[in-house]
């Protein structure tokens, strides 16, 4: 390989490393063109899993949207998002919530990695109010919590105003990529190592400059400082890669408290019910103490959508020899008498 072609693809690598994100298993990543996607789940770094944003142009703007995380139980505060449907409950004395950025540390062991400032705020006020409720006014908050959460008119206004907010950073984004990986990887073909090389290389830079104007601009604007937005704004100026993904910090910072669900109204009728058969039988499973809480919120949430819970049952389509299958994942069993190992040792069902 060449000089350029080292270079490029160093270039490469490092946009797509640019372009991977730590998310927990509860994330999920929302785009009006790609839909949802979720983590890779089996790659686990602290609890943490990796997700890819929208790399080819042009560039997307995308929401992180968020499963319910924590709820209130008679015990306690319920941490929802946990290994091996694990659900942990931290008494209430024991909950000190203090603040370290978009990190809500709920005790000395325990914390969440919300979605950006306003979220982390919003969860600390929150959990300082539940700590001085009764259990009554605990849960009529938390309802009040996931009918917002699950307001899908509220999801597609933010996403609309992220998009608009965001549209010039997408846009230069998307000129950098074709710049860095297109009209200089033509250059350098035809010319070779020549002065127009340079000069393409002077207008990439050029570029990057403006683009980091423009985040300078755009970043100032948020209701919550951006952390290090300086030295974010240094790296645009000088490093292809991270002017091209320039938008993302703006998309992270404004995306709003919502569940995967809200995304529905943006589905057709197999994947709006697939998403709901998904959650609904999550929840018939789970161990969880708010779980009665849940089904709650989720059964409104299906009656406002005209959804019986009768939609929800789905039997699979029986393979040769199986006997019986998971009524949560499906999976089908020749033993009518095993147990799915993957959903928690859950009690099949034969057909």
């Amino acid at each position: 390989m060449t000089d350029g072609q080292w270079l490029f693809t160093l270039f490469l690598l490092l946009y797509l490393v640019e372009s991977l994100r730590l998310q927990p298993k509860s994330a999920w990543l929302w785009t009006s063109r790609s839909g949802l996607s979720r983590p890779f789940l089996p790659l686990n770094f602290a609890g943490r899993h990796l997700i890819l944003l929208p790399i080819l142009p042009p560039l997307q703007a995308f929401g992180n949207l968020r499963c319910w995380e924590l709820a209130p139980c008679s015990d306690g505060l319920e941490l929802l998002d946990q290994q091996n449907s694990n659900h942990q409950i931290l008494p209430w004395e024991s909950v000190q919530p203090t603040l370290d950025g978009t990190m809500l540390i709920l005790t000395t062991g325990h914390q969440l990695h919300c979605i950006n400032q306003s979220s982390a705020k919003a969860w600390l006020e929150r959990l300082q109010r539940w700590k001085k409720s009764p259990e009554a006014a605990r849960e009529k908050d938390f309802l009040k919590l996931t009918t917002n959460s699950l307001n899908s008119a509220a999801l597609s206004a933010v996403m609309k105003q992220v998009s608009n907010q965001t549209r010039l950073l997408r846009l230069f984004g998307t000129i950098i990529f074709v710049t860095c990986f297109g009209v200089i990887t033509v250059i350098y073909r035809r010319y070779g190592d020549g002065h127009e090389v340079l000069y393409a290389a002077a207008a990439l830079i050029s570029l990057q400059w403006i683009q980091a104007a423009l985040f300078w601009r755009a970043s100032g604007r948020l209701a919550h400082p951006l952390k290090h937005r300086f030295w974010k704004m240094v790296a645009c100026a000088f490093l292809p890669q991270h002017a091209m993904r320039a938008a993302d910090h703006l998309c992270e910072a404004l995306s709003p408290e919502a569940h995967p669900l809200a995304a529905i109204s943006e589905m057709g009728d197999a994947e709006k019910l697939k998403l709901l058969r998904l959650f609904w039988k999550s929840l018939q499973h789970s161990t969880a103490q708010s779980t009665a809480l849940q089904k709650r919120a989720l059964a409104a949430f299906l009656q406002a959508q005209n959804i019986g819970e009768e939609q929800m049952l789905e039997i699979p389509e029986k393979q040769a020899g199986s006997m019986a299958y998971c009524p949560q994942c499906s999976a089908q069993f020749r033993d009518p008498t095993a147990r799915c190992r993957d959903c928690g040792d859950l009690e099949l069902k034969t057909f």
